[in-house]
């Protein structure tokens, strides 16, 4: 539940200087985008952990903020090119 005002506020900077970062310095299209890049990268750190190999993808996708599986399965496919099911398969 993480917000961009939320994390303004924990930084003490202007939401909207947050926003200016995000978008134009960073080049993401909003703060979602980002959040998200974030989210998937540790996802894919994690599946391609071999002690974490029996962790089930639905906990995953729990556990690094998604509503349910079908956001993360997309978010993930649109990241990284393969479900995160493929990527744990993969050598």
């Amino acid at each position: 539940s993480l917000s961009i005002r939320t994390l303004a506020e924990q930084l003490c900077v202007q939401e909207y200087l947050l926003r200016r970062l995000i978008n134009a310095g960073l080049g993401y299209r909003n703060f979602n985008d980002y959040l998200n890049e974030l989210r998937i990268n540790e996802a894919a750190r994690i599946l391609s952990d071999d002690e974490q190999s029996s962790t089930p993808i639905i906990r995953l996708a729990m556990d690094l903020g998604f509503g349910s599986l079908a956001p993360f399965n997309k978010a993930f496919k649109e990241r990284k090119g393969m479900t995160p099911t493929e990527f744990r398969k993969k050598p």
